[in-house]
C-alpha cells in the first residue's frame, strides 16, 4: 500500500486539491448568497405634486394634447387607411403641433412678466390667459394683448383673461 501510495502521490494530492478547490468555492457560494439575502434597500418612487390648480391644468392639458398627437401620428403611419385620411390626420396633428407651439411660447414669454404663474389656452382665433394675479393694471393688460399678438397672432379681440377673483 505504502508502495502504490508512493507512486500514485501526483495523482492524490491533485484530487485532494480539487476537492479542497470545490468545497471552498461552494462554501463561498453560500457565504454570498447569505450575505446577499439580508442586503434589502427599499424603493420609494415619487411624483411631484402639482402646486397649484393651474400647474393641475397645465399637466392635464399636456397629457392630453400629447396622447392625442401620438393617436394621430399612428394613424398617419398606418399604411391600411386610405390617403385622404391620412392627410386629414396629418393636417389635424399639424394644427395641434402649432397650437402647443404657441400655448408654449406665451406662456414662456408670461413666466417674464408680472402676470406668471399663469395658462395660456389657445384655439383657432382666441386666446385665454388664466392668471392667480387678483386685478391687472393697464400697463399688465397691454403687456398681454401685445404678447398674445406676438406670440399666438390672435388679435386683441380675441383674448380674454381670466383672474383670480374671476375664476372659480
Amino acid at each position: 500500500m505504502g508502495d502504490w501510495i508512493h507512486r500514485h502521490r501526483n495523482l492524490l494530492l491533485l484530487a485532494l486539491l480539487l476537492v479542497t478547490l470545490a468545497v471552498s468555492c461552494i462554501s463561498n457560494q453560500q457565504r454570498l448568497q447569505e450575505a446577499g439575502a439580508t442586503v434589502s434597500l427599499p424603493i420609494v418612487q415619487t411624483v411631484a405634486a402639482p402646486t397649484s390648480r393651474l400647474e393641475q391644468f397645465r399637466e392635464s392639458r399636456d397629457a392630453s394634447a400629447l396622447e392625442d398627437m401620438a393617436a394621430l401620428e399612428a394613424l398617419c403611419a398606418q399604411e391600411a387607411i386610405d390617403e385622404q385620411t391620412r392627410q386629414d390626420a396629418a393636417a389635424q396633428l399639424q394644427r395641434l403641433v402649432d397650437v402647443r407651439q404657441k400655448q408654449t411660447a406665451l406662456e414662456g414669454a408670461l413666466t417674464q412678466s408680472g402676470l406668471y404663474p399663469c395658462v395660456a389656452v389657445v384655439t383657432d382665433g382666441s386666446v385665454t390667459i388664466v392668471t392667480d394675479k387678483a386685478e391687472l393694471s393697464s400697463g399688465e393688460s397691454a403687456l398681454l394683448l401685445t404678447m398674445a399678438k406676438a406670440h399666438a397672432g390672435v388679435e386683441p379681440s380675441g383674448v380674454r383673461v381670466v383672474t383670480a377673483d374671476a375664476a372659480p
